[in-house]
């Protein structure tokens, strides 16, 4: 197990000093998001053990759903990215984007639950239960890594 782990790391490590190498060629944002996207379901996919025959309809689903999350939030990161900037904002302001903020979150959980069904029409749900878990993983290792990058004069 703690091998695994280990084993896990390192390819996770391996992949993104790929992705973040290639950045210096002034990569397109869009670029460097999709390559981190199909690293993230070949992740999940390998975490799920998925057979062969269910590899193809994950991809096409998992991508799906990640799209309506990714767009229910857009509106939510750009009045949060605007507060952020704003030195002047008021108590409004700061309640517009928190209402902003549980909505997109709310939509996205129903998102998530939709797709859940879907998955559940060829995956066990161990195998959900893993995604959810690799999901986190693959997140907290993206934290992780900006701190990182962050910390040793990267800007963010």
């Amino acid at each position: 197990m703690i091998r695994k782990f280990y084993l896990l790391i390192l390819v996770i490590m391996a992949g993104f000093a790929t992705v973040m190498a290639k950045d210096s060629e002034k990569r397109s944002k869009e670029e460097i998001f999709r390559e981190v996207q199909e690293f993230k379901i070949k992740f999940l996919a390998q975490e799920m053990d998925l057979k062969e025959d269910q590899q193809d309809r994950f991809v096409k689903l998992y991508g799906e759903m990640n799209q309506k999350r990714f767009a229910c939030m857009k509106e939510a990161r750009s009045l949060k990215k605007k507060l952020k900037k704003n030195p002047d904002a008021t108590e409004e302001d700061y309640q517009k984007v928190t209402d902003s903020m549980n909505k997109a979150k709310a939509e996205a959980a129903s998102i998530e639950k939709e797709y859940d069904e879907k998955f559940a029409e060829f995956l066990s749900q161990k195998q959900i239960f893993k995604m959810k878990s690799a999901e986190n993983e693959f997140r907290q290792k993206m934290e992780e890594m900006r701190h990182n990058k962050k910390g040793k004069g990267g800007k963010r």
